[in-house]
């Protein structure tokens, strides 16, 4: 049903971009690989056994698309394709999820929160920060600027892509360049947002003016600036470095 095969470079066409790079680690669409070893009606130990490698080696491939040149090569031989159309469409997003990985960018996170809540706690009371009313509001208007200029599928695609925001190894092609415009454009609609937010709310305070004393007028008006932290809170914590992350993930391959 099945043989091992010699691997011959040459036999395949491998491209010189492949070639003696035994070190570093590819990306190859894990959708096709399942595929076509599927149509042949193997199983992982039977591909395992086929191309030499290891049945662990089949799974994690075939679970994050990171594969050696020469894995690479060996599972485009035993399917008679070449290396290049196993590797990731220019509309997938592969990525290599590892613990490590993952930990990492969540570690980093967690010390910009950190870095803005001690600046919090130093500046005032906690409470000073909070106002549920200019969270919704921007919440809402992030949202619905984002259905109005992508649709409702771009604006489930935003909140799905909040998880590559775990990971540093993909390649994205247009799908991912597609992200990082969106992502670049929520930036512009939190900022747009929070400064309608600001607008109104001056407008309410200086309009109220006779009615307040000092102490509540400062009170209003830094209340009034909530909604411009909140915005710049999520854009450059979040927003900001997805698109960013997104729009260079294939420069960095």
């Amino acid at each position: 049903m099945y043989k091992t095969r010699n691997i011959n470079k040459e036999e395949h066409n491998f491209p010189r971009c492949f070639l003696g790079l035994k070190e570093i680690d590819l990306f190859i669409s894990t959708s096709k690989l399942k595929t076509v070893r599927r149509e042949k009606g193997w199983s992982q130990d039977v591909l395992a056994k086929a191309t030499g490698l290891s049945v662990r080696t089949i799974q994690r491939i075939e679970a994050d698309g990171k594969a050696s040149a020469e894995s690479t090569l060996a599972l485009a031989s035993v399917f008679n394709l070449s290396p290049q159309a196993l590797k990731a469409t220019s509309k997938e997003i592969e990525v290599n999820w590892t613990r490590k990985t993952i930990m990492k960018n969540l570690i980093a996170l967690l010390m910009i929160s950190g870095a803005v809540g001690m600046l919090i706690i130093l500046g005032a009371s906690v409470k000073h920060y909070m106002d549920a009313a200019s969270g919704l509001f921007l919440i809402l208007f992030l949202y619905s600027a984002t259905i109005v200029t992508f649709g409702t599928s771009g604006m489930l695609k935003s909140l799905s892509g909040l998880k590559y925001l775990f990971t540093e190894e993909m390649v994205g092609g247009t799908q991912a360049k597609y992200l990082g415009e969106l992502y670049g454009s929520q930036v512009k609609f939190l900022y747009g947002g929070s400064f309608i937010g600001l607008i109104i709310g001056s407008i309410a305070i200086l309009g109220n003016i006779d009615t307040y004393d000092d102490f509540v007028f400062l009170r209003a008006s830094a209340v009034n600036l909530v909604v411009l932290f909140y915005a710049a809170v999520l854009s450059e914590g979040i927003f900001r470095p997805l698109s960013i992350k997104l729009s260079t993930c294939d420069i960095k391959e």
